[in-house]
């Protein structure tokens, strides 16, 4: 029998791990507007910038095109998604209709208890890795309770909103501006939804995730119409 020595890294899988990296690199930049809203950028530059590959960045601004984070520009790149007043009216009003029914439908399935591992004050978020560490968490939080209706539509629906709504998260929460009771707010509408689980109460979590939702929104549009930041207002 011939021994065999570690095994080398499979070439065909390189070329997918630096993709991989380079969208989870960019989506961090997008999601915490160091990548500014309606900033423009080529792939060459953006590349250089970040030291990534070409391919890696084309193939992870494809995935971000696909998530509607940035826009195809033909002939000159691409442009990080816009944050527009009516943007943000529009997304809150999908969430308003989609989750608080969604957290009825999911109260009598859900794991609350794997929700409280999940889920992370945002209060205790100081670092720019930490902030971003929760919107993540805060994602897998929201994910489970979708995947709970055991809709796979609704399903969908939700993650298609929460990929566009990561960004605003970030803003409303740690954006200039920003307060800590907003934190321990958004905080206390995670306990309410955890609580309402407990008790497998569809009525409760209902409430509490439209309560929730109405809270983001509110911090979201201080964030924007109190001017300090300077994003497309339309």
């Amino acid at each position: 029998m011939t021994a065999t020595g570690p095994q080398s890294p499979n070439p065909v899988d390189e070329p997918t791990r630096q993709s991989d990296a380079a969208f989870a690199l960019l989506k961090a930049e997008i999601i915490a507007c160091r990548l500014a809203p309606g900033s423009g950028f080529s792939e060459s530059a953006l590349s250089l910038r970040f030291g990534l590959a070409k391919a890696a960045t084309r193939s992870a601004l494809t995935r971000l095109a696909e998530l509607q984070l940035v826009v195809p520009v033909p002939r000159h790149g691409y442009t990080v998604a816009p944050v527009t007043v009516q943007s943000i009216r529009e997304l809150f009003e999908m969430r308003l209709i989609a989750e608080p029914k969604a957290a009825a439908m999911a109260a009598t399935r859900v794991d609350a208890a794997g929700l409280r591992r999940l889920n992370k004050a945002p209060q205790n978020a100081h670092s720019a890795d930490e902030r971003l560490a929760f919107v993540a968490a805060n994602r897998a939080f929201h994910r489970a309770i979708a995947a709970a209706t055991g809709n796979a539509r609704l399903y969908a629906l939700l993650d298609a909103l929460a990929d566009e709504g990561e960004r605003l998260v970030h803003l409303g929460l740690f954006g200039p501006g920003s307060q800590m009771h907003d934190r321990a707010e958004a905080d206390d509408g995670h306990e309410a939804l955890i609580a309402a689980f407990e008790a497998r109460d569809p009525a409760a979590a209902e409430r509490a995730a439209s309560a929730h939702v109405e809270h983001a929104r509110a911090i979201v549009l201080a964030r924007i119409m109190s001017g300090t930041i300077n994003l497309a207002i339309n």
